[in-house]
């Protein structure tokens, strides 16, 4: 049996790609937040639609993941501020570091012309080689359809492969929790145990003295 090539997976990768999409209305009192996790030095992309009159008013941050767990920090380092436009628009940040994002939406509620409404908003995550504009790029560097093709094979490898590393590195990390946690486990169970070993003693050797002191009576 013949097996599938890697320009065969890749394709196969790329056309069962996810598309994060949501859709939600925003107050002032609510925030909403999405994590993105991904490797470091991957692009994400963010596709969203407000209405007109939530220009400026509606406001996208993202931040990095904590320095200690990589988890999501609201709190973070702050990579990306972007003041929506109205209708359609875009905004984009590159990962520092291996983690959670933090990519949150809230409502400037300082500005003059907001009015106390909510806003519908809706919103599409591209990540990695699905976040580059091929268009432009094909337009900026000159580049044939076949060049094109083959820079988006090339991007799409990188990603494959930056994703693999970072779920080898995913993997190694839970594992290393596993193992402690196992450790620890196995100590408390024989801490339990030799608790229970010595109250046992220290309840015969009650009983044996109090049987003592009765004989002696």
């Amino acid at each position: 049996r013949r097996m599938a090539s890697p320009l065969a997976w890749a394709l196969l990768l790329a056309a069962m790609a996810p598309v994060n999409g949501y859709y939600f209305y925003l107050s002032k009192d609510v925030p909403r937040c999405f994590i993105e996790d991904v490797p470091h030095d991957m692009l994400v992309m963010g596709h969203y639609e407000v209405p007109r009159e939530a220009k400026d008013i509606v406001v996208f941050i993202a931040t990095a993941p904590g320095s200690m767990d990589n988890k999501h920090d609201i709190n973070g380092e702050e990579l990306m501020v972007h003041k929506a436009n109205g209708g359609e628009g875009k905004f984009a940040f590159t990962a520092h570091t291996d983690g959670e994002h933090l990519v949150c939406a809230y409502i400037n509620e300082t500005h003059p012309l907001y009015r106390a409404q909510n806003f519908k908003v809706e919103l599409r995550f591209d990540v990695g080689e699905h976040a580059t504009n091929y268009d432009d790029m094909a337009k900026s560097e000159h580049l044939s359809a076949i060049e094109l093709e083959v820079r988006k094979l090339v991007d799409l490898v990188k990603d494959i492969r930056a994703q693999q590393q970072y779920l080898r590195e995913r993997e190694v990390n839970f594992r290393s929790i596993s193992d402690s946690t196992n450790f620890s486990v196995m100590w408390w169970s024989i801490l339990q145990t030799l608790v229970l070993i010595g109250s046992g003693v220290w309840q015969i050797y009650q009983l044996k003295t109090v049987f003592n002191s009765k004989k002696w009576d």
